[in-house]
């Protein structure tokens, strides 16, 4: 059976996306964001990750690497629960709404920001405005969710999962 082009960079794409969910876990893998081409950059993350856990420093990714890398992956997201402030059902926060709770998104947005370069700050006022819209369409693309920029529950999991995987003192 022919491995194809196609097939090679939906792998590529595969595994640095689970190699960035870690990074934001793991402050010593270097933040890569997924993508189909396998660059320096990512062969630099793939070191550090084989580094850290013990793994032949090769910056390929073999079996016993793609191995490692998933089953690093699984770990970290069972271990990092959601902070379930969301609520329930088909809530959406989204342009236009005002309140606590978009507050309370906006200033996780920063908190997140203030740690990592790829994230963008906002301003807290309450408002959802194009800013926060913006912001929050931003995290959706690092984090391969639908780019909406209305907040829903899977957006909400994974700005509570960066949040709640910053080092204490924050």
């Amino acid at each position: 059976m022919l491995y194809t082009e196609a097939q090679k960079q939906e792998h590529i794409e595969e595994i640095l996306g689970l190699l960035y969910q870690i990074a934001l876990r793991d402050s010593r893998i270097p933040i890569v964001l997924p993508g189909k081409e396998y660059t320096d950059e990512a062969a630099l993350a793939v070191r550090a990750y084989q580094q850290a856990y013990d793994l032949p420093v090769t910056g390929e990714i073999d079996d016993a690497t793609w191995n490692s890398i998933v089953e690093t992956y699984h770990r970290l997201i069972d271990e990092a629960a959601p902070l379930v402030l969301f609520p329930s059902g088909a809530f959406l926060l989204q342009e236009r709404d005002s309140g606590d709770l978009v507050q309370l998104v906006q200033a996780l947005l920063n908190l997140a920001a203030s740690h990592y370069q790829n994230l963008m700050p906002v301003d807290v006022t309450g408002e959802y405005d194009a800013e926060t819209a913006a912001a929050v369409r931003n995290l959706q693309r690092i984090s391969a969710l639908p780019e909406t920029g209305s907040l829903d529950r899977p957006t909400w999991n994974r700005l509570a999962a960066l949040v709640t995987s910053l080092p204490l003192g924050i």
